[in-house]
C-alpha cells in the first residue's frame, strides 16, 4: 500500500466501538441458546473468511485448509506476519470459541439441572456474561476483518 493511501485511511477507537455496537443489534431479544447459536455461526463465517484471506493473500489451498480449526488458521496468519493487533484479538476470540464450543453448554446444562429450583429465572450466570464478552470481541473482530479487507489494510 502506498504511503499516501495509508494516510488517507484510518480507523479510530470511536469508529470501532460504534460499528461494533451496530453489529451487536442482531443479538437484541435473543435468548441464551439463540445467542450461543449466533456466536457459533458468526465464528464459522469468520473462519471461512480467514481461510479466503490465506488463499488470496498467501496462496494457501482451500482444499488443504478444509478441516483446519480457527486456532490453526490463527497460527498460519501469525506465521505470515498478519497485523499483530488483529492477531491479538483473534487469539482471544479463538480461546472464547473453544470454551464456548466445548464446555459452555455442558456447564450451563449442569448448573441448570443442579440449581433449577434455587436460581431466579432472570439469573445472569458467569457463563452467560462470558458469552456476552465473547460476542462483543467476535463482532469487533469481524468488523475489523471486513474493514481491513475493504481498505486493503492488512499490512
Amino acid at each position: 500500500m502506498s504511503e499516501k493511501k495509508k494516510e488517507e485511511i484510518g480507523l479510530n477507537q470511536e469508529q470501532i466501538a460504534e460499528a461494533t455496537k451496530e453489529r451487536l443489534k442482531k443479538y437484541d431479544g435473543l435468548n441464551f441458546f439463540e445467542e450461543f447459536s449466533m456466536f457459533m455461526g458468526t465464528a464459522q463465517i469468520l473462519e471461512f473468511g480467514l481461510k479466503k484471506l490465506l488463499e488470496n493473500k498467501f496462496e494457501y489451498s482451500l482444499d488443504d485448509m478444509e478441516k483446519w480449526t480457527l486456532g490453526k488458521i490463527k497460527t498460519e496468519l501469525e506465521k505470515n506476519d498478519l497485523r499483530k493487533d488483529f492477531i491479538i484479538l483473534l487469539k482471544s476470540v479463538v480461546d472464547y470459541r473453544n470454551y464456548i464450543a466445548h464446555e459452555l453448554m455442558a456447564n450451563v446444562g449442569l448448573m441448570g439441572a443442579l440449581f433449577k429450583e434455587v436460581l431466579p429465572k432472570d439469573h445472569y450466570s458467569k457463563d452467560h456474561r462470558l458469552l456476552h464478552k465473547a460476542i462483543y470481541e467476535l463482532e469487533q473482530l469481524v468488523f475489523l476483518f471486513d474493514w481491513n479487507n475493504e481498505n486493503d489494510a492488512w499490512e
